[in-house]
Parts: structure tokens; C-alpha cells; sequence
């Protein structure tokens, strides 16, 4: 895809986000990586959706090109940052589309501000608790406990390449080029690991269920039936618990922006436009 500059908005904490836009006419839509990521990891979409859209992607605080600050790691605070995104570029009538915790950054941004700004949201193949509870066993396949969140920190402290190889691994399930892995590698190694252990602790416990059943605006929920990162049947408790939710399956992993560009762009350029039919 062609290179387009990086821009910057401050968010009201100080940090400053990159971000690029894509598209001049049409829906506008907002792409929020997960974690980890940067907004490189649209790079087969952002420019494709913004063919009948207006698109933005921006890099997370501690993630990419933007700021990495010694505060805010929560995801209420990425939230808010999205909130200040939008209120800065004075976005009006969003689509919002989260992969994996850019989704729960969309359903704190639901329980903090309501559904200011945003006339649909796209969830992507995440889970609404990660870990393990009493009365749920439906989460992350790879962090779900004291335990398990302890051994992803040391690794992040000691040998963060091997996450950015285990993301990889545990997030595609289809070959995609190679030039395509390095890259997401680089993209993943330009986050700060220690704020991304802190961040995966607030991430790992949220528990986004009661707020599912109070999300009012269209959605629209993808589910990569073939995710290694998630029990499958989570992921599809969002789309069975969001009221007015269409669920989409794709035989596909977690990145299944990625593995299926296609079929994920399209369906973002039809329902970002009032269609729910799916492709």
C-alpha cells in the first residue's frame, strides 16, 4: 500500500497518539489495534475500507509511534484516549472496529461515555473475560490467571522477541507472507514491554459481560473459528449477548483481519454503510 504521513492528536492526559486517515468521502470508521499491535496491523485493510470510507488507525499509547508514558495502564485509559481521538478530529456518526482488546477498549468506552459519537462497532475475536472465574471458563487460552499473567511478564522482561514470535504462532492460522510476519514483529518489538505487562494485568481481569446486554447501537461480531487464542464459543458469547449484533464467522485465527483481508474489508465498507449482509 501507498505510504501516508503519520499525524499526531493529544489526548488530555498529554500523550500523544499517531494516527493516519485513509479516505476522503463516505462512513468514517475508526480501526483500534489490540495488544500489542500497532496500526500497521491494518495494513491490507485501512487502505482498502478507505476506498468508500473515511478510515483512521492510530497507535495505542505504548504501542507504535505514539507516546510511552509511565501512566495509564488501563484499559479505561485507552478508552479515554479513544474518546479524546474522536473529540479532537470532531468524528461524528463512528463506526468503531476493535481486534481483540481494541474491543474491550470499545465496551469501556461504552461503559464511561456512553455511545457518544459512535453509530456501530465492529468486535473482533475477543472474548468478554479473559480469565478464569466461578462461573466462567470461556476466556484466553493463553492468559487467565495469576500464574499464567506472571510467566507472560518475565517473558516480556527477559525476551520480548519470543512474544512477538509467540503472537505470531498463537494468532495466525493461516501462511501469510513472509515479509508480512517480520513486519508484524517490528510493529509488536516498538511497544514497551513493561507497560504491556502492566497493561495485559487490568486487561486480563476485566470482566465485560454486564455491559454487553446495554450496548444499543447496531454491532457486529467476528469470530475466527479457528482462533488459538480464545475457547470459540466466548468469542460467540458476544454476539449472542449484544442486542442488536450480527455474528460472522470466519474460518480463520485470531488475526483474521489478516488472514482474510478480503472478506473483513468488505463487510466493514457494508455495515460501516447501514448493510448487515453478510459476505
Amino acid at each position: 500500500m501507498s505510504e501516508v504521513s503519520a499525524q499526531q492528536v493529544v489526548t488530555g492526559d498529554g500523550v500523544k497518539l499517531a494516527y493516519e486517515s485513509h479516505g476522503e468521502k463516505g462512513p468514517v470508521v475508526v480501526l483500534i489495534h489490540g495488544w500489542s499491535g500497532s496500526r500497521h496491523y491494518f495494513d491490507y485493510n485501512a487502505e482498502a475500507v478507505g476506498r468508500t470510507c473515511q478510515v483512521y488507525r492510530y497507535d495505542a499509547r505504548f504501542h507504535g509511534d505514539s507516546d510511552k508514558p509511565e501512566w495509564g495502564h488501563r484499559v479505561a485509559r485507552l478508552a479515554a484516549d479513544l474518546h479524546d481521538f474522536l473529540q479532537t478530529l470532531n468524528l461524528q456518526e463512528v463506526t468503531v472496529v476493535g481486534t481483540s482488546m481494541g474491543a474491550s477498549t470499545i465496551w469501556s468506552y461504552i461503559e464511561l461515555f456512553g455511545e457518544d459519537r459512535i453509530a456501530r462497532a465492529v468486535f473482533v475475536d475477543q472474548a468478554p473475560l479473559q480469565n478464569l472465574a466461578e462461573d466462567w471458563n470461556l476466556g484466553s487460552t493463553g492468559c487467565y490467571d495469576a500464574v499464567s499473567l506472571a510467566r507472560l511478564q518475565t517473558t516480556l522482561k527477559y525476551d520480548f522477541r519470543a512474544v512477538a514470535l509467540g503472537n505470531n504462532d498463537a494468532c495466525l492460522n493461516q501462511p501469510v507472507p513472509q515479509k508480512t510476519t517480520e513486519h508484524l514483529i517490528s510493529e509488536t518489538l516498538k511497544a514497551d514491554a513493561s507497560a504491556l505487562g502492566k497493561l495485559m494485568a487490568d486487561h486480563t481481569q476485566a470482566d465485560w459481560r454486564s455491559v454487553l446486554p446495554r450496548i444499543s447501537i447496531p454491532c457486529l461480531n467476528l469470530v475466527g473459528s479457528k482462533t488459538m487464542c480464545f475457547n470459540a464459543k466466548g468469542v460467540a458469547y458476544v454476539g449472542e449477548n449484544v442486542p442488536k449484533c450480527e455474528q460472522v464467522y470466519f474460518d480463520a485465527g485470531h488475526w483474521l483481519y489478516i488472514e482474510m483481508p478480503d472478506r473483513f474489508n468488505e463487510l466493514i465498507q457494508r455495515f460501516a454503510a447501514g448493510s448487515t449482509k453478510q459476505v
